[in-house]
């Protein structure tokens, strides 16, 4: 294996990181927490058993930050508040503790808000004031003034909280769009379910036209009827002119607030296949998989329009790139292959709205469908639809 092929391994490995889960990890906490204390007891010069104790005491406890982040905040203060009374701080900061200070105040400001937070700090900071005068005197309140360590402190604290102020928003607009596309989902998927319902009404409501004319027709047509079989061949046909009528209002039911396409063109079906093939415009291989058979009108219009939906995807999402469709006649399935040769998704699959509609075609009917990457790149559909 020669240094190019390592080089392309490497980067492959890298780029299928998520470091953003890395990170929100409990492990990454716990690291944090150990190298925090690493660092303070790196950096101190007193080794007296109760300064050590307040310098672990100030950056350990960020090990459990994310699962208990106010037991966090405490014991991080009760440090602070150790190392006050030690000596430690404020004459000689540790960046550990700092570090670990502006970290407890990004996570105190991350669950109360920017503005409660810095009631928060500044209530704290107060506090700790009140314990650096009551332990060194004035002296100390002045060696913090003198040298412009307050001014960094608190330009450190509202840098903190401008930090935690982009985190919280960028949040919420996460959440905000995920409502948005669950909401579009759903649209798309009712859109979606009231072309299937015109569909299925098209297809059943000739089979009741059928029947009803046959059965007002069959007194006419029929020699030597009596009239209780007559009587019956009325009933049939009322029933289904009944059907008929019951099915329109149940369909418009099903399609309210939705625009419909006009009833009156027929539904495409497997027979239209290669028209749909020509239009799509680039490189398209059918192949036939077993004996073609004549399959129920409701599965070959359904397996027409996943077909249709599919080059449609991969016409937008992947231009120019070569189409392959198997098209499997089984005993008691009919089974649909669709792959490209394109970059493939980029994120979710499942976010995309002709993939919402050709999953509820399949579901509707009793199927199955998967969709996503494919085995060798590209993108792959496959979808069973049963005969019965």
């Amino acid at each position: 294996m020669d240094v190019t092929t390592v080089l392309a391994e490497a980067e492959r490995r890298i780029g299928a990181l998520d470091l953003r889960r890395i990170v929100a990890s409990p492990l990454a906490d716990v690291a944090v927490g150990f190298v925090l204390a690493f660092l303070a007891l790196a950096q101190l010069n007193d080794r007296s058993a109760l300064t050590l104790l307040a310098a672990m005491l100030a950056t350990l406890p960020h090990a459990l930050r994310r699962k208990h982040p106010w037991l966090v905040v405490a014991l991080v203060s009760c440090g602070a508040l150790c190392l006050l009374y030690t000596g430690v701080l404020p004459n000689n900061p540790l960046l550990a503790v700092l570090l670990s200070g502006a970290l407890t105040l990004y996570t105190i400001a991350c669950r109360l808000g920017p503005l409660r937070a810095g009631l928060a700090v500044g209530a704290m900071t107060v506090l700790l004031l009140a314990v650096a005068f009551l332990l060194g005197g004035p002296r100390s309140l002045w060696s913090l003034t003198n040298d412009g360590r307050l001014l960094i402190l608190f330009l450190g604290t509202v840098t903190v909280l401008f930090l935690a102020h982009v985190r919280r928003s960028s949040g919420t607009i996460r959440e905000m769009r995920a409502d948005n596309l669950e909401t579009l989902r759903e649209q798309a998927a009712m859109a979606e379910r009231a072309r299937i319902a015109r569909e299925m009404h098209d297809i059943v409501a000739h089979s009741v036209s059928k029947i009803a004319v046959q059965a007002e027709t069959a007194p006419y047509t029929l020699d030597g009827l009596d009239e209780r079989t007559r009587q019956e061949f009325a009933e049939i046909a009322t029933s289904a002119r009944t059907t008929l009528t019951e099915m329109r209002r149940l369909l418009g039911v099903l399609r309210a607030d939705v625009v419909a396409a006009p009833e009156t063109a027929p539904q495409p079906g497997l027979a239209r296949l290669p028209e749909l093939l020509e239009r799509h415009g680039g490189e398209v291989d059918l192949d036939v998989v077993g004996e073609a058979f004549p399959v129920p009108q409701a599965v070959d219009i359904s397996a027409y329009r996943i077909i249709q939906e599919a080059l449609t995807n991969a016409r937008v999402h992947a231009p120019g790139a070569r189409v392959s469709i198997e098209l499997a006649y089984r005993p008691a399935l009919l089974a649909l292959r669709i792959t490209d040769n394109g970059p493939g998704p980029s994120g979710d699959t499942g976010d995309g709205h002709g993939l919402v509609g050709m999953r509820e075609r399949a579901l509707a009917l009793g199927g199955w469908f998967t969709a996503g990457p494919g085995p060798s790149g590209g993108f792959l559909i496959q979808v069973g639809l049963p005969l019965e």
